[in-house]
């Protein structure tokens, strides 16, 4: 995770995406564009840029990328896109909402396919969640990139290499940190390396 350059973008502002792929049956970007306009009305959200893409491969989206590129440009806490499938041709439950959330938003669906139900929410911020029920007090890939020391230091947690192994530092200075705790929105957290590598960040006392 990288904290140093991180800002989280206002949940009131959108960056919409519209892909249109080869397949004859998926929705035409009209139809998208409208989908994500009514929900955008109906969620008081604004919709202040445009992206799409028209059947690029997955590794070569130029518009996907604009998008991301464009929520930390001007703010925006959330990516929307019509529905699940808009992303990625074979979902966008991982990588995508990962993308998002490493700008400082969050992935909404404009038809609520492939969205968490509300049953399990961020222990610091509130916002929906997968369950993981391996880390059931985990932060959402958002509120990450918050994590301070005590002080209000911001710090960045990290994988020593490609094989795992946990580390921790300061991230403006890039000083190592001989620590898991860290704090997350005024709540009390602790870094570790997760099951399969990647860093995952807990709370350590329970949110009332």
């Amino acid at each position: 995770m990288t904290a140093r350059l991180f800002k989280r973008g206002s949940p009131e502002r959108a960056v919409a995406y519209v892909r249109v792929s080869t397949d004859a049956a998926c929705a035409s970007a009209a139809q998208q564009r409208a989908a994500i306009e009514a929900w955008a009305r109906r969620e008081g959200v604004e919709v202040a840029a445009w992206h799409d893409d028209r059947g690029e491969e997955a590794g070569d989206r130029p518009g996907f990328a604009a998008a991301l590129e464009g929520l930390t440009l001007i703010g925006a806490g959330v990516l929307a896109v019509a529905s699940e499938d808009r992303a990625s041709i074979e979902g966008m439950s991982g990588p995508f909402r990962f993308a998002a959330s490493q700008h400082g938003a969050r992935l909404v669906t404009a038809d609520g396919s492939g969205m968490p139900d509300g049953t399990h929410r961020c222990p610091t911020c509130g916002d929906p969640v997968e369950p993981w029920p391996r880390y059931p007090r985990a932060v959402c890939g958002i509120c990450q990139h918050e994590a301070t020391d005590e002080g209000g230091r911001p710090l960045e947690f990290f994988n020593m290499s490609i094989d795992g192994g946990f580390g921790a530092r300061y991230a403006d200075t890039r000083e190592p940190r001989d620590s898991h705790a860290c704090v997350i929105r005024g709540v009390r957290c602790r870094a570790d390396e997760a099951r399969f590598g990647g860093i995952v960040i807990q709370s350590v006392e329970k949110v009332t």
